[in-house]
């Protein structure tokens, strides 16, 4: 009796968690404490999750605007916009995870895997960045991915010089953390 009891429960509280997939991350986002300023709009275009990043200005420079797509279903987009033009996403959702590999024109290549809370309200983004040219010469006028200068000439992901260390060769891994906005 304590078996069917314990598995009732289970289900109970587990299944919401399983059943969410890509549906659980659509909606508005903010970044938590001691994860770097900004928002994120995630919605569902077809077998993508279609990622709106807004990052404020650094050193007084104007809010730098990202649109990234992850797949969902296994396949693999080519995104056309902004620092992403010309990168080749593949990923897929199981249950509350999201994993996508992702590689830009420039050869610099990002492995994200977001996992959304039991709870719905919480995601995390583990991201882990390598390859790509030495830092300093990536996109834009100042360096990598939103350097101080990068596209758009906002701030952004990597700060003062862009993405990576001091060669191609060093991957990093960067965290971030999300709570949704009701």
């Amino acid at each position: 009796m304590k078996r069917l009891i314990f598995a009732a429960v289970f289900l109970t509280v587990a299944l919401p968690v399983f059943a969410q997939g890509p549906q659980g991350f659509v909606g508005n986002w903010k970044s938590d404490p001691g994860t770097p300023t900004m928002t994120r709009k995630l919605e569902i275009d077809g077998n993508v999750i279609l990622m709106t990043e807004l990052q404020p200005g650094r050193n007084g420079g104007p809010e730098l605007t990202i649109i990234r797509k992850y797949p969902i279903d296994g396949s693999t987009v080519t995104m056309d916009t902004g620092m992403w033009a010309g990168a080749k996403a593949t990923g897929k959702v199981e249950g509350n995870v999201l994993t996508c590999d992702t590689t830009m024109a420039n050869g610099t290549k990002f492995h994200d895997v977001w996992t959304l809370a039991a709870d719905g309200k919480h995601y995390t983004n583990d991201m882990v960045i390598s390859g790509g040219p030495p830092r300093g010469q990536g996109q834009g006028n100042g360096g990598g991915q939103g350097g101080n200068g990068g596209q758009g000439g906002g701030g952004g992901q990597g700060g003062n010089g862009g993405q990576g260390g001091s060669s191609a060769s060093a991957p990093r891994t960067v965290k971030f953390s999300f709570t949704r906005v009701e």
